[in-house]
């Protein structure tokens, strides 16, 4: 039996764009692998309920065990299992580092990565479309087959997390017959990537006003945006903060609609095939982190020559004008949704 480590600890859209990966090494090696996955306790839902992952081991990287003596202690946790495979797509030196030192005798990453030297086998993934694409692409180093390659995302919930959306819908007298869900996303990691928050509500209420029952996600540090864009409004609901992750799988599951900025929520819908608007600003589609699903729309302007100004974005325009997200109006955006719903 094969035992297979795969190492994802970035960002939770990273997370649930991996998913594939161990979905496809369990396709392809059946019962003969122990797959093990190591990730973040901030991204330990993505992979919980999945059949295909034996165990998950948690690094709180970011938290408890920020400091080197951790890091050796979970590089020797990581040796007693004695892994035949590891395969990384996150590119840290920190990574690799824990990659060469579990004993691996196969260690496979993108050939982007710090300290590549450290791993036995990369590829260069860069010209592949979506970010899946590339991910599934260091599976060929393991001999896969384009038919053994497992694309959707499978993320699961349980009845139990349907209860929160499910008693919002009841509150409002919304059916299984008669859904109409728009949730919004106004967040993102980066400052740049946010559409204006003003935008957002003047969209919630045009969306409210039509009928629409509008939810709001997001994080509890970020319940003040929600309350803004709410403005009061009845069928504008905050759920900023109020749910885990894998409730926020269940509401947007259960949405007609999801409109958000370039974010996790995005890869999200992309796993229910919900329809989706895609509001980028500093970043672009071209990035590989563009929606999936079989409807959506991408909003973004093309002839801004300072766009894309970073990898990520940032915590301000770097011209003092921000084009690239307050050209986007409101009204081009709720003309979309209209004609999604």
């Amino acid at each position: 039996m094969k035992k297979i480590l795969f190492i994802q600890t970035a960002f939770l859209g990273d997370a649930i764009l991996s998913v594939p990966i161990v979905d496809s090494l369990r396709n392809k090696y059946k019962k003969d692998a122990h797959i093990v996955v190591l990730t973040t306790p901030q991204n330990k839902e993505v992979f919980t309920l999945n059949l295909s992952i034996d165990e998950i081991i948690l690094y709180d990287k970011h938290g408890l065990e920020n400091d080197l003596f951790s890091m050796i202690r979970k590089i020797k946790l990581l040796k007693n299992f004695n892994f035949d495979i590891v395969v990384t797509n996150h590119p840290s030196a920190r990574t690799a580092l824990m990659s060469y030192f579990s004993g691996a005798k196969l260690r496979i990453a993108p050939s982007s990565v710090s300290l590549k030297y450290l791993y036995t086998n990369t590829i260069n993934i860069e010209n592949y479309p979506h970010q899946i694409d590339k991910n599934l692409a260091l599976l060929k180093l393991l001999g896969f087959e384009e038919k053994e390659l497992v694309r959707k995302i499978n993320l699961f919930f349980s009845k139990e997390d349907e209860k929160l959306i499910n008693g919002v819908l009841e509150a409002f007298s919304v059916n299984d017959n008669d859904k109409k869900i728009i949730v919004i996303n106004p967040l993102s990691a980066w400052y740049t990537k946010r559409w204006p928050k003003e935008y957002f509500k003047e969209l919630a209420i045009m969306l409210e006003q039509n009928g629409y029952l509008v939810l709001l996600i997001g994080t509890q540090k970020d319940i003040n945006v929600g309350e803004y864009i709410k403005s009061n409004k009845k069928n504008i609901v905050n759920l900023m903060g109020k749910t885990n992750l894998k409730e926020l799988f269940a509401v947007i599951s259960k949405s007609n609609l999801l409109i958000s900025n370039d974010s996790a929520p995005v890869h999200i819908a992309s796993a229910y095939n919900i329809p989706t608007i895609e509001i980028y600003g500093p970043t672009l589609p071209e990035f590989g982190f563009y929606p999936l699903s079989e409807k959506n729309a991408i909003f973004e302007i093309k002839d801004l020559k300072c766009r894309p100004c970073g990898s990520h974005g940032g915590n301000s325009c770097k011209k003092s004008h921000f084009e690239c997200m307050m050209r986007i109006t409101p009204q081009e955006v709720f003309k979309t949704a209209i004609e999604f719903l």
